[in-house]
């Protein structure tokens, strides 16, 4: 059981981490959520994201992607980073035909996908010139949890007593890179620097385009930025079943962009999920009696949701 190993672990060393308890609960070989739990080729479970929700996301997305390919004179090879079961793939590649179509996922491969290929390390990925495209997975990288009490950054921590979890705090010695108010708290991700790094490393030249929930600093600050999610229901004892519950928290887009900048990418533009959807013709892509899935897509993910595009000029 994953419980028996945190409780293990944090015996061992007084506390863990909660960037560290994500990491255990989402990717634990054995027990965690996206390796073990996430993993049927169906739709629903906790949560569906925008390419299971309608084929006209995917579609929508192609369409752009074939004009900025022609725009900036760009091969049509693609990188989707976190490809999860798949439906984005098949969608694009059925509309676009690309030369090259790589998944980097670390869950298995859906033995129906046909036509790209896939990869669990960006080390298995040679250099290339094209697109680098994901849907909801900067989101999925462990992250702390940084709370403001009494003037002072604190991270949370969890600890066990009897066996069981709770959440605890400690002095947070870091930055966080967005202001917070008293009682406020901040998710702060850890791994974007080193994978953006990486990733630059072999995207020579090309677009990147990413979705998630989120938005500016000045947009989630305050808000109740992290999420744990549970049978399509928001859930507070994540505590009780780790492996089973999705943990995940709003995307600090301002870091994101910034990140990316100092990782040799020029960010071009962050906009609402409806607005590049609606702009770049859906409607044409929405298949009859499959209105209230579009609807779903442009008006309740499309609020929450931002899309980031940026470009990355030729690398030495």
């Amino acid at each position: 059981m994953l419980k028996e190993k945190i409780v293990e672990e944090i015996r061992e060393n007084g506390f863990i981490t909660f960037d560290r308890f994500v990491e255990i609960c989402l990717y634990n070989k054995e027990f965690g959520y996206y390796t073990k739990k996430r993993t049927k080729t169906g739709l629903g479970e906790d949560f569906v994201t925008a390419p299971e929700v309608s084929e006209s996301f995917g579609k929508t997305l192609a369409n752009y992607l074939e004009k900025r390919i022609m725009e900036l004179s760009l091969p049509l090879k693609i990188l989707e980073l976190g490809g999860g079961k798949g439906f984005l793939a098949k969608d694009i590649v059925e509309t676009l035909s690309p030369e090259n179509y790589t998944v980097l996922e670390v869950r298995e491969k859906p033995g129906w996908l046909k036509g790209v290929n896939w990869v669990k390390s960006l080390k298995e990925v040679e250099p290339f010139e094209g697109v680098v495209v994901s849907n909801e997975f900067f989101d999925a990288f462990p992250f702390k949890r940084i709370k403001k009490i009494n003037g002072e950054l604190r991270e949370v921590v969890v600890k066990e007593r009897d066996g069981e979890l709770y959440e605890d705090t400690i002095p947070f010695g870091g930055k966080i890179p967005c202001q917070i108010g008293e009682g406020e708290e901040y998710c702060l991700f850890i791994g974007w620097e080193e994978f953006l790094k990486e990733l630059s490393k072999k995207l020579k030249r090309g677009l990147f385009l990413t979705f998630d929930y989120g938005g500016k600093c000045s947009e989630i600050a305050g808000k109740k930025s992290f999420k744990a999610f549970r049978k399509n229901r928001l859930v507070e004892d994540y505590l009780k079943y780790p492996g089973e519950t999705d943990l995940t928290a709003l995307v600090d887009f301002d870091y994101l962009s910034s990140t990316l900048e100092e990782t040799g990418f020029t960010v071009e533009r962050v906009t609402h999920q409806s607005s590049f959807l609606l702009e770049n013709g859906i409607e044409k892509f929405i298949e009859p009696g499959k209105v209230p899935q579009a609807l779903m897509l442009l008006v309740d993910m499309g609020r929450k949701f931002k899309v980031l595009e940026a470009t990355r000029a030729h690398s030495r």
